[in-house]
């Protein structure tokens, strides 16, 4: 078998494998909640953020227990954010997020002639989806009462192509840089500090009501929260840690729910935040905690990442 061959081949075989043992890359849950994981910006203010995140896909499971992919698949991305809120009024502001993703997944072929084994690698890059989101703080935090509540709907447009192919072929759903959908977003915040012990607790969660693509393919829905607190070593130094999980369900497609897609995901996220000024650095990294899969699929096995923030007033 040639390599053209072998090559068309797998695009077509890990289409089919992409639905068989489940997605390698793509869902919201792969990334951080970037500009979603606070509070508005003031009334007036601009709050521009840009951020590198890293996601490495090299743990499978199978249901809770983690094994050897069958594939001998492993996964990543790189995406390249940009987000701009803006303080509509006292109480409301407008959040846009989107950016640059680059996805990457490498896979291993068995030739049809002399048994040999191949890596093939595949990848799907553009602009990805962008989210829009309005924001409304029922409660507002003060230097006496320190506690804030926040809630917001918005959507995600489908700005990223979903139809890139390689040799003719299109790219399995999970290497596109969009997914083709527009998605319905409701979202919360809650915040809370403890001044006398320099301490805070944030809870934030996020609900995505998935549609479909025009080729007929709909996302699992998905129900994601982040649970955390931020203790202030310095005046400019913050340590900060979160438990976050994700609930999917099983993506839809050719009339029938799909195997070895949806599942539960629980991760921890400790972060180091450096603040002066107008502006706020944030490094982090995403370990997992727990996973419970449909079927056998490649789960994230870490995300690194960082956010630089700047509060134009």
């Amino acid at each position: 078998m040639k390599l053209s061959q072998i090559v068309v081949f797998t695009i077509l075989f890990s289409s089919f494998i992409s639905k068989s043992f489940g997605q390698g890359c793509c869902t919201a849950g792969s990334s951080t909640f970037g500009g979603l994981e606070r509070g508005i910006s003031k009334q007036g203010n601009i709050i521009l953020g840009v951020s590198f995140i890293s996601t490495s896909l090299n743990s499978t499971f199978n249901g809770r227990e983690k094994i050897s992919d069958p594939l001998d698949r492993t996964a990543s991305i790189s995406s390249f954010n940009i987000e701009l809120e803006y303080g509509l009024s006292e109480k409301v502001s407008l959040l846009v997020f989107g950016g640059y993703v680059l996805k990457h997944r490498q896979t291993t072929v068995r030739s049809g002639t002399d048994n040999s084994r191949e890596v093939i690698s595949f990848e799907g890059k553009g602009i990805g989806e962008v989210i829009i989101l309005g924001k409304y703080e029922i409660i507002t935090p003060t230097i006496l009462s320190p506690l804030g509540l926040s809630f917001g709907g918005g959507v995600k447009l489908p700005v990223g192509s979903y139809t890139q192919e390689v040799d003719g072929s299109r790219l399995a759903i999970d290497l596109q840089p969009g997914t083709g959908s527009t998605d319905v977003l409701l979202w919360g915040n809650f915040y809370k500090g403890f001044q006398p012990v320099s301490l805070a607790m944030f809870v934030t969660t996020l609900y995505r009501y998935a549609g479909s693509n025009l080729d007929g393919y709909r996302f699992g829905d998905e129900y994601l929260f982040s649970v955390g607190s931020e203790y202030y070593l310095t005046d400019f130094l913050t340590f900060s840690l979160s438990a976050r999980g994700r609930f999917s369900d099983k993506d839809f497609w050719g009339g029938r729910f799909l195997p070895s897609t949806g599942g539960t995901y629980y991760d921890l996220l400790p972060s180091i935040i450096y603040a002066e000024g107008l502006y706020n650095l944030r490094v982090f990294y995403q370990t997992p905690l727990y996973r419970n899969v449909q079927g056998i699929q490649l789960t994230t096995s870490s995300i690194i990442g960082v956010v630089l923030l700047f509060n134009i007033q």
